[in-house]
């Protein structure tokens, strides 16, 4: 697991781990709302968002937000 410069992790967050793989890799300036759940060997892009009890088990890529149980990613613009 590895958490970058200027992350920004609400309340109730989870980084975890899952089927016995390393845990996620946020980037610089991510930011992730409250009750978020993160697992498994996810990588979080630079300056995305995931929304609040979005639950992540996938990549998200640089700039986009991940929304929903389990997420799915929207670029931002």
């Amino acid at each position: 697991m590895r958490i970058g410069a200027g992350v920004t992790l609400y309340h109730r967050v989870t980084l975890g781990v899952r089927g016995g793989h390393q845990g996620p890799t946020l980037e610089d300036d991510v930011y992730v709302g409250t009750g978020a759940a993160v697992l498994g060997p996810v990588q979080l892009g630079a300056g995305c968002s995931v929304g609040a009890n979005a639950v992540v088990v996938r990549d998200v890529e640089p700039g986009a937000t991940a929304v929903g149980v389990p997420s799915h990613g929207r670029d931002r613009g």
